[in-house]
Parts: C-alpha cells; sequence; structure tokens
C-alpha cells in the first residue's frame, strides 16, 4: 500500500508539500498541486484522515441540527450553510430532530465527543442553561431560530417587525377580521410574529382577542387543518396571516376545494418566500426572508467561534421584506398604484 513518502518521490517533492496539498493550502503552486494529485491517483493512494484528524484535533466536519427537511425554508438555510462550509473545507453533516428532545440529546453528544467541529442549530428544544453549557465547550450558533436568554451567536430576521409590518399591510388593504395562524409557542419565531400582529392590531384600535388564532402548525397539513377550521365558522374572515409559505398554500388549496377563491373570495399571505410561493395559484403574497444569506452567516460565525471559542457572540439581524402577489386582495387606491 502506497505512502505519502511514495507519492512525494513520485510526484518529485517533499513530504511537507504532499501534506500541504492534502489539506488544501493555498502556498502550493498549481502546477506543484497538479502533480501531486497525478501521483496520488497513479498510487492509488489513500491518506489516513483519521490520524490527521487525532493529530490536529479537528474533525473538518460540522453537524446541523433542524426539526424537518420537509419545509424548503430549512432546506435553503443549509444550502447557504453548505456553500461557505465547502469554501472553508468543512464538511456538513445533517441530523434531524422531529423535534424530538433525547433526538437533539443524541446530536449534542456527537459534540461533546468532538466527533464534529461545531453546531448549527436551525431550533432546539434544550433549555438556555443546557446550550450554554455545551457552547462552553463546543461552538455553537443559531440560525433563524434561538433559545431565549442563551449565550450564543444567532443570525435571523426581525420576527416581531416582520409580523407587525405583514399585518400592517393587511390593515392598510381594508382586512379587518384576519385569522392568524402559526405553530403557537413551539417555534420562537412564531411567538414574535405574533406579538407584532397583535401590536398593529392594537394599533389600528382593534382587539387581537377578537380575531381568530389557529395553533395548527407550519406545514401543508397543518394549513389544510387551519383552513377546515375556517370553513365552519359562521362567517370566513377578510384574510388569513399563516406563519409559514407551507401552511398558506394548504389554506388556499382547501378553501379552493370549497370554492372560496384566495385574493377574490379572501386573503391569504404567508411568510419564508419558498420557490413554490412564487409559482403557487394565484401565487402568493408572503414575508420574504433571505434564507440562503441566514445560512451563509451561520456559517461565517461558526467558522469564528471554531477558531477562537473566547470569542464575543454576535447576534445579526438580516432585513425582511414584503413580497405582494395575487393572494391578497388589495385596496382600490393601492391596486391601481400597483399597477400604474
Amino acid at each position: 500500500m502506497a505512502t505519502i513518502k511514495d507519492v512525494a518521490k513520485a510526484a518529485g517533492v517533499s513530504v511537507a508539500t504532499v501534506s500541504r496539498v492534502l489539506n488544501t493550502s493555498e502556498n502550493v503552486r498549481p502546477d506543484t498541486v497538479e502533480a501531486v494529485k497525478r501521483a496520488i491517483e497513479e498510487l492509488n493512494y489513500h491518506p489516513n484522515f483519521l490520524g490527521r484528524t487525532l493529530r490536529r484535533l479537528e474533525t473538518l466536519k460540522i453537524l446541523v441540527v433542524a426539526p424537518t427537511i420537509s419545509n424548503q425554508f430549512f432546506s435553503r438555510v443549509i444550502r447557504g450553510i453548505q456553500s461557505v462550509a465547502r469554501q472553508n473545507g468543512y464538511h456538513v453533516m445533517l441530523g434531524i430532530t422531529e423535534s424530538d428532545r433525547e433526538a437533539e440529546r443524541e446530536y449534542v453528544e456527537m459534540a461533546r465527543r468532538k466527533l464534529v467541529d461545531g453546531l448549527i442549530f436551525l431550533h432546539s428544544a434544550l433549555l438556555a442553561d443546557e446550550i450554554d453549557s455545551l457552547a462552553a465547550g463546543c461552538p455553537i450558533v443559531f440560525a433563524n431560530e434561538f433559545v431565549s436568554n442563551a449565550h450564543v451567536s444567532t443570525v435571523s430576521i426581525d420576527n416581531r417587525r416582520a409580523g407587525y409590518d405583514a399585518a400592517v399591510f393587511l390593515l392598510e388593504n381594508n382586512h379587518r377580521r384576519i385569522a392568524f395562524v402559526s405553530a403557537g409557542a413551539l417555534y420562537g419565531s412564531s411567538s414574535l410574529r405574533q406579538e407584532g400582529y397583535c401590536a398593529a392590531l392594537r394599533e389600528a384600535g382593534i382587539d387581537p382577542g377578537s380575531q381568530p388564532f389557529l395553533y395548527e402548525g407550519l406545514t401543508f397539513k397543518a394549513g389544510r387543518r387551519a383552513a377546515n377550521s375556517l370553513l365552519q365558522m359562521g362567517s370566513l374572515p377578510d384574510a388569513v396571516f399563516a406563519t409559514s409559505d407551507s401552511a398558506a398554500i394548504g389554506i388556499i388549496s382547501t378553501l379552493a376545494e370549497a370554492g372560496v377563491k384566495a385574493g377574490e373570495d379572501i386573503s391569504v399571505m404567508g411568510f419564508d418566500d419558498n420557490q413554490i410561493a412564487e409559482y403557487y395559484l394565484p401565487p402568493l403574497t408572503t414575508v420574504s426572508q433571505p434564507q440562503l444569506e441566514i445560512g451563509q452567516k451561520a456559517m461565517e460565525l461558526l467558522i469564528n467561534k471554531i477558531k477562537n471559542l473566547a470569542c464575543e457572540d454576535q447576534h445579526l439581524t438580516l432585513p425582511h421584506r414584503l413580497e405582494i402577489r395575487s393572494s391578497v386582495k388589495l385596496a382600490a387606491a393601492a391596486e391601481k398604484g400597483r399597477l400604474s
């Protein structure tokens, strides 16, 4: 079996140069890199990455912990994480918890045993003191969701402001009875969006307690359940604000089956701006999050922590925007301005 010395001899370079090529160092000439790679291929050399990992006390692997990948939002955040990870020589491992605390603890144990260099949580059911205990010995970053009072770096939008902006937009377009569909307290972002929604209603002189609140979840099926509940009410609300696009599309689909058209008979607004939102019929008005950028920034923060665990925590708030499409019925003046 070929050794690193054999590769060095075949390529006409030193063992140190071969090592630099294997570690993707930038201090090697391109022609030398090609010579080493050619020798590796010809000799069928397989470097001992385990031994190298133990010597360097790093794995070049990071673990992303997510509740699900069925939601396009999480998938796009993960793509952002992966793009920066690859640029910096890291491999991304994915742990799906289905919001199960025990499953999450198993992934946390991987970090405690130093099987990965760091963790990015897209959601966590752990308590703040549990997160702080883990963060004392392992680099951690939260992307999108975060645990209140936990001392870790975070990347997200201002969810409270986003919920407020969405509700104001609906109110400005003459919607006064606005159903709110979310996952309740399961996700901190849902709670913050609800706070913003309620604040906008109060400013408009509307008691939030007079509005329908449906805590069904964020999935397509959750939206269908919410729509069925709305159809069983005496009268439909003017609008529905769902805190995920998947739920909003489930609502639109179910209402359509009952002969109720979104954008005409009722307005429906989503959250996230997943790819399907633009192409669904009718196209979905939604709050757009910079999903790829959230992932990219989270990985950059994690690399900082990997290099220096004691570095100061950072809390990045990225901008959101409203994507106005056909699923919300606009007031006459607003519609005229949009078409002019």
